[in-house]
């Protein structure tokens, strides 16, 4: 399942800057590596979106711990009844931050604390209340995202590491007559977007999603997912199955790591979307880059659910000598 996000995800002018994680996959190249995700560790907090799908429409911003930097994530909260007021954070005895409302609950871990650098909960309960969605109803989310700056295209890397750890700390079914897993389910996951952003393609502007899922409240190991979105962006999603990226599941509310290479996998998934007649007005690898990315929960059922996320970092590797290059 998407979320109806049909905002364009164009890259920013702006460089990212080398960080030294010193988490990468084994088999990246050493040569011309940047970290691609800008604040992986979420300390600059959040510029948060009004509960309304498809429209980017700010109303302000959470703070994080770097308390005078500007935000690079957004907090998108789709479809939800209970927007976060745009209060001062709660500080924990551990020194982490807290926002939340009746619906929701987003966290901000200390450096040296036990937390993750980010934890997401969302109180379906409180959003649905006594009766599940229905069919064709929109449902809720809880997602942060950001523009991907001024990413190598496809052609040019030759790894691109995703390190993250993730746990989960609650989820809890609230029973309701209605209720179908067809329909009704929690879901966190990982998407990117791996766009066409060669203004001279006539495919300009259009991606694949690809997906890396975390957690799914209806298999230990999430299956592969490889369909058309219906949320509203009508793009490819490409999801291999959990099993992909890790040997654990987060059912058993431990901390997993996802240590890959997501670069085949990217590949994999254009050239799936291709062979459907997705994306056919490019299929040169030179047109495609990481654009964007979001992170977070999808609520289609009445769940009250709860996860953190650690040490989040996406490395590239590139074969030519200028990796910033348009």
């Amino acid at each position: 399942m998407r979320s109806q996000l049909v905002k364009s995800i164009l890259v920013a002018a702006t460089a990212v800057a080398l960080l030294t994680t010193g988490w990468l996959c084994h088999a990246a190249e050493k040569m011309s590596e940047r970290e691609l995700i800008r604040d992986p560790d979420f300390r600059r907090g959040f510029t948060v979106l009004q509960p309304e799908p498809g429209k980017r429409v700010p109303y302000g911003i959470v703070r994080g711990h770097e308390t005078t930097a500007v935000p690079v994530w957004d907090l998108d909260q789709w479809s939800s009844k209970h927007p976060l007021a745009l209060t001062a954070a709660e500080a924990l005895a551990d020194g982490s931050l807290c926002y939340s409302n009746l619906a929701k609950t987003v966290t901000l871990g200390a450096a040296g604390s036990e937390r993750g650098d980010l934890g997401m909960a969302v109180r379906a309960s409180a959003e649905y209340g006594s009766r599940a969605r229905k069919s064709g109803e929109p449902w809720v989310h809880l997602l942060v995202e950001q523009n991907i700056a001024n990413p190598p295209s496809l052609a040019e890397l030759s790894a691109a590491c995703l390190h993250v750890e993730a746990r989960l700390m609650a989820s809890e079914k609230r029973s309701t007559p209605d209720y179908s897993p067809g329909l009704h389910a929690a879901q966190f996951q990982i998407f990117f977007s791996v766009q066409n952003l060669n203004r001279q393609s006539p495919g300009y502007g259009k991606y694949l999603w690809f997906g890396i899922p975390i957690y799914d409240d209806r298999h230990r190991v999430v299956p592969s997912h490889k369909a058309r979105d219906t949320g509203g962006t009508s793009m490819f999603i490409y999801t291999p199955s959990g099993d992909v990226f890790s040997a654990k599941s987060a059912h058993d509310r431990e901390w997993i790591t996802i240590d890959k290479d997501l670069l085949p996998l990217m590949r994999e998934g254009l050239e799936y979307a291709w062979r459907r007649d997705f994306l056919k007005e490019s299929q040169a690898l030179a047109d495609y880059r990481i654009a964007g990315m979001n992170i977070g929960w999808e609520l289609p059922g009445t769940f009250d659910v709860d996860l953190e996320i650690r040490r989040l970092s996406l490395r590239a590797s590139c074969v030519n000598s200028n990796p910033h290059s348009p």
